[in-house]
């Protein structure tokens, strides 16, 4: 019997794929950039962002700390690259090997966007109403309408809602919206909305 054992093939081996991708420096150094300045502009904004913690356990407690070591952390890991930007975007070819960092990102924004939209509408339309929304209109971007689709997303906002109301016990305050219904709305449905 063999004293060592060279690799043995395992399932996951024949499930894993190489990694075929080619990564554009150009494009990578772009969006290390745009990172690196986003980190800058969170780090800046973190004292306005973050109130003292109402307890004395220390700076690592604090509610500053944790995010002020992981922003300085990319910040210095990532300014390597960003000097690779500085210095390649200088180049004529730059601008576009730079820009396929964001070929094929449109349906991912048109998801951010609806995203955004979504966190916005919770605090005016409350958890239910936005969330009944936002579903259908993600089923409808994706392809997937009809009286059926239509449906299953209704079924799925309403199993989220009873998770979280009923299941989990969490109540959000009575939604702004509800003060254009009468009062008996508001008292009878406020809850689940």
């Amino acid at each position: 019997m063999p004293d060592h054992i060279d690799h043995i093939a395992t399932i996951a081996d024949a499930d894993s794929e190489a990694f075929e991708d080619e990564v554009i420096p150009e494009a990578s150094h772009l969006a290390t950039a745009l990172f690196w300045g986003f980190a800058l502009l969170a780090l800046a904004v973190l004292p306005l962002a973050t109130a003292p913690g109402k307890r004395d356990l220390g700076w690592v407690q604090e509610p500053w700390s944790w995010p002020f070591i992981c922003l300085a952390t990319g910040l210095i890991g990532g300014f390597g690259p960003l000097r690779a930007y500085l210095v390649e975007r200088r180049k004529p070819e730059f601008a576009q090997k730079a820009n396929l960092a964001f070929e094929g990102m449109g349906r991912a924004m048109v998801y951010a966007f609806g995203f955004l939209l979504y966190i916005g509408g919770v605090s005016v339309l409350g958890f239910t109403i936005a969330s009944a929304i936002f579903m259908q209109a993600l089923l409808f971007v994706s392809g997937l309408r009809g009286t059926r689709w239509v449906l299953i997303g209704l079924a799925i906002v309403i199993a989220i809602v009873l998770a979280f109301r009923v299941g989990l016990g969490i109540w959000f305050p009575l939604p702004p919206v509800m003060q254009l219904f009468p009062d008996w709305v508001g008292n009878s449905l406020g809850e689940y909305l």
